[in-house]
Formats: structure tokens, sequence, C-alpha cells
């Protein structure tokens, strides 16, 4: 082999949103790999069983994967070989932080015991589930896969394999021709799935655990490992303490302490690589990328606690800290029952029921009505991107078609440039009629319970997002206007009772819990004043640059109108 040589993949890192639940993540985009077309050459190697000796272990990487690894991906590939190739039957937890070659390390594992396995004619297999098929499973297999080109390794990538590996039924792959002993298959394990029976004799892995419903695994996947006392692997990254791989952790660290009784030393099963240790590993452009995270969102943020420094929530907490309550309410800003003049101002309207016989504001004290009320935000929107809500509305219970009339005549009042409006469920003929008849502003119809980007998660990872970059600010407490007090009061109340629920794939939920302490006698606990100001950060968040939207919005003249 050639000693000492590097073959370094670079790569960019990008901040981007997950698709499914809006947290904050990093992409990471590899930059021309022109190390990698330097690859060791087939006819360097005296003899090829040398790739599988353990001192070998970063060359065989680098000839099979086409990239030099850290230190700690090549700890982790030891690890986990050791155990496989040995039939010992480990059980591991790796939490890797996010775009940090989790997923590198679990293909060159794949591509290593498959060619071993060839070239020694012993039977090996594989079976990875992932909770979806689109992208998980998907991007695994073209992870192992590669292509036939000069700066990819992989399967089809690697002078070692490229001429030998098969694929069959769409979801296995082979090395030799294909057979049950050769092969390694990707499947899902969504609760729903239904699986067809698979046999891992070296590796069963487990990809994003924190995802995986344990009852399923135990059910349905574990014993596929069982045929030749499979090593397991569960990859992925900290969530709550009730999630899959915070049960794997504890189930890994109790066998480290029984093998260490046996063993007279304890072997390491439990790998946690955060954002830091890459760092220290030298990845300086990932640096770069996790500061950037790191002063956007603030260290106490799920995304940065859960994601990248791999620190376990409850499943259940408050939404809000006191640091970023008090962030939210430091300022000097003031709320108004007018614009002013030159000021850029929008709005967002959460969508409650109607009665036969309406209550009201006047019928009702705020915060005492048993059903949520209508709330519309009035917030004002400043160049910097700062968001200020200045003026509240509620009604209870009120006909959707006087609301009709209503909502227009307060938001020409207000000059607004665009909204959102709550369109989930009863919500949606009023949202959708504000939607066609206020033509000259930008709105949204905002579904909470759609798919795809109309969801509750996202619309809390952007309030996250806002309120730790300082530019959602709510403004004091006004003295001169008792109503307005009073729904200042509530919607401070449910900022403070607000609950964060966190869900599967790094969604999250929240609510004001119904039994949460009232805030005077014979109140009620909601939360729709607090959408409604969830629902005016979407709506800034959407319109972006106020002057730019405020000329076409008012601004005519070009168009000959």
């Amino acid at each position: 082999m050639i000693k000492g040589q590097v073959l370094e993949t670079e790569f960019d890192y990008l901040e981007d949103t997950d698709p499914v639940s809006g947290a904050p993540i990093i992409t990471a985009v590899p930059k021309t790999v022109n190390a990698a077309k330097q690859g060791i050459p087939y006819e360097t190697l005296t003899d090829f069983g040398d790739i599988f000796k353990r001192e070998n272990l970063r060359e065989a990487w680098r000839l099979m994967r086409k990239n030099d690894p850290f230190d700690y991906q090549i700890e982790i590939a030891d690890g986990i070989l050791f155990s496989c190739l040995q039939g010992l039957g480990w059980f591991f937890v790796i939490m890797v932080t996010r775009q940090a070659g989790k997923n590198e390390i679990s293909a060159f594992l794949q591509q290593y015991i498959l060619l071993y396995g060839w070239y020694f004619a012993k039977p090996v297999s594989g079976v990875k589930f992932a909770p979806v098929y689109k992208p998980q499973v998907q991007a695994s297999m073209d992870r192992l896969e590669g292509a036939d080109t000069d700066d990819s390794g992989g399967m089809a990538g690697s002078v070692l394999t490229k001429t030998h590996f098969r694929k069959s039924d769409g979801y296995k792959y082979h090395i030799g021709t294909p057979r049950d002993t050769n092969q390694w298959v990707f499947l899902s394990i969504n609760p729903t799935a239904s699986i067809a029976s698979q046999t891992a004799r070296t590796l069963l892995e487990g990809d994003e655990a924190q995802d995986i419903d344990v009852n399923k695994w135990e059910r349905d996947a574990q014993p596929m490992g069982s045929f030749n006392n499979a090593t397991t692997v569960l990859w992925g990254v900290a969530w709550t303490k009730q999630s899959f791989i915070y049960q794997g952790m504890q189930q890994a660290l109790d066998m480290e302490e029984r093998l260490e009784v046996q063993l007279g030393y304890r072997p390491k099963l439990v790998y946690k690589v955060d954002a830091y240790k890459v760092i220290a590993s030298g990845n300086d452009n990932y640096r770069k990328a996790f500061q950037n995270q790191l002063a956007r969102l603030g260290v106490d943020h799920i995304a940065i606690q859960t994601q990248y420094l791999l620190n376990f929530v409850d499943s259940i907490g408050v939404f809000f800290s006191a640091e970023q309550l008090a962030r939210l309410y430091s300022n000097n800003f003031r709320m108004r029952v007018g614009p002013a003049p030159g000021h850029v101002y929008i709005w967002s309207l959460d969508i409650a029921g109607q009665e036969e016989d309406p209550t009201t504001t006047d019928d009702v004290e705020i915060g005492k009505h048993k059903r949520d009320g209508m709330a519309l935000t009035i917030g004002e929107l400043y160049g910097d991107g700062t968001l200020v809500p200045v003026c509240l509305y509620q009604w209870v219970g009120q006909a959707h078609t006087k609301m009709r009339n209503l909502i227009p005549k307060i938001l020409k009042h207000w000059g607004t440039i665009g909204g959102v409006a709550d369109a989930t469920g009863i919500g949606e003929p009023l949202a959708y009629y504000l939607k066609e008849t206020l033509s000259n502003q930008v709105v949204e119809a905002y579904k909470f319970k759609a798919q795809g980007d109309e969801n509750k998660s996202k619309l809390g990872y952007l309030a996250y997002d806002y309120v730790a970059n300082d530019i959602l600010k709510v403004p004091h407490r006004p003295t001169d206007d008792l109503q307005q007090a009073e729904l200042w009061d509530e919607l401070k109340y449910q900022a403070e009772k607000l609950i964060r629920e966190a869900k599967k794939q790094q969604a999250i939920n929240w609510y004001v819990p119904g039994n949460s302490i009232p805030r005077k006698p014979g109140h009620v606990p909601h939360d729709d004043m607090i959408t409604s100001l969830f629902l005016l950060v979407r709506a800034a968040h959407m319109i972006k640059d106020p002057k730019m939207r405020q000329a076409k919005a008012f601004d005519r003249s070009e168009a000959g109108i």
C-alpha cells in the first residue's frame, strides 16, 4: 500500500431546513474531490488480502470510499468490524452530529464486509432499516452504491468492487452471484410497513434510530439477527429520553458492564461524536457552519442540543426558556391602535369556530371564554426583519360571514401588505375568502395538519428562530387601553405556559395545557393568541422584504392600472 497518502474530501456546510419537521439543519455539499481522482491503484497491492488487516483499515477505506476518513470514523468502524468478523454479537449505539459522516461509516462497513465475504468465501449478510423509505432508505442505498466516476467511491466507484457487485430486487446488494449469503438488504421500518423476513448473519443496522418504534423493532427487526448472533448497530442523534436510541444506549451500556466482567476490559459500545469532537478532528468548515448555527439559534435551542450536542431532552417541556422569554419582552416598542405614516404592517389570523348566538369580547371577559377565540394580530415589519405585534384583536364565536366584512375593513385601516390565515378545518373557507378578496396583498392560507410546508412543527421552529435572533419583540404592556392590556396579558400568559412536545423525526408539537394554572379567577387556558403570533412570524418570513412587497401591493402605475 502507499503509506501516508491523504485523500481529502472537502465540504461546504450550508444552513438548511429539514423538509419534514422544519428543524434547522446543516447540509453538506461536497467540493470537487481532486484527491479522490488519485485513488490508490489496484496494482500497488502486493496481496489483496492485506486490505483486511486491521492496521490497513484506513487504506481499505480510501480504496473503497475514495476519501480520507476522520479518526472518529475509523475508530467506530474498527470497533464494529471487530464484533462482526469475530461473531461476537455486540450491541452498538452510534450517535454522530448531523452531516459528520455517519452514513459514510455505515456504507464502508457494508462494502467492507461484502468484499470480505467474497474474498474469503464466507457467508456474510446484513440488513439496514430506516423509518422512511424515501429519503432515508434510498439515501443509504445510494451511499453504498456510489457511482462509476473518478470522484466517487462505493460499490460502483471503487476499483475493488465495481466489476463484482450486483443489485437485485431493487433493494439488495451483492458481491458475486446474488444469493442470501452475500447480500445487504435495505428496508423501511415505519410502524405500518410489512417487512419480509430477511437474515442478518453479520450486521443488523437501524438508521435514524431515534425515530424507530421500539415495539416494531423488537418484533420484526431484531429477530433477523438471531440466526448467527449478528452484531447490532443503532445509528442516529439524540432526541427524547423515551426514544428508541436512548433505550438502546442503556442496553449497550449494560452490555459494556457485562463484557467487562467476562473479558477483563470494557469494550466501547456507545459512541457520541458531537459537533465539538468533529471540529477537534480538524474539520474547519464544519466549525464555521456550527458556530453560525450556534450564534443564530443559541445553545438552548432544541435542535442544537439534540442534533449537534447529542443531549437528550424530556419529551414534554416548556416551549420558551426564561432566557428566551426575556429576549421576547426586552425592548422599547409600544403598541398602537392605528398605523404610523410610512411604516409597514402585516397580519395573522387564527380562526376559531362560530356559534348561532355568538358571544363577544363585550359579553365575556377576555380569557374567560370556554372556547378558543378568533385572534387577529397586526404586526409592524421593519427593514432589518424585526417583527413587532402592535395591535391585538379577539372575537369569540362570531359568525364567519360577519368576519368576512369586518376583517378586511380592519386590514384596510392598517394598510397591511400581507398576512397569513389559519386554513385548518372550519377556518378554510374564511382563509381562502380573504386570500381572494385581498388580491392586492400577499396572503397565505396556512393548514396546520397538511403535509409538506404547512404544518405545526415548522411554525414552532420558525418562532424559535425569530426569538433566538432577537427579531420578534412583544411591546410593553399598554397603559392607556384596557382591552389591549387584557389581550397583552393573555398573550404573555400563553407564551409562558406554552408546552413543547417532541415527536418523531425531530418534529415538535406545542400547546397550552388545559390544566395550566389560570391567570385569574374564572380564566380558561387557551392558545389562540400565541398561535396568531406564530402565524404572524410565518407572514414575516413569507414576505421577507417589506419595501419590495409594499411597492407591489400599492404602486400599480408601471402596470398601467
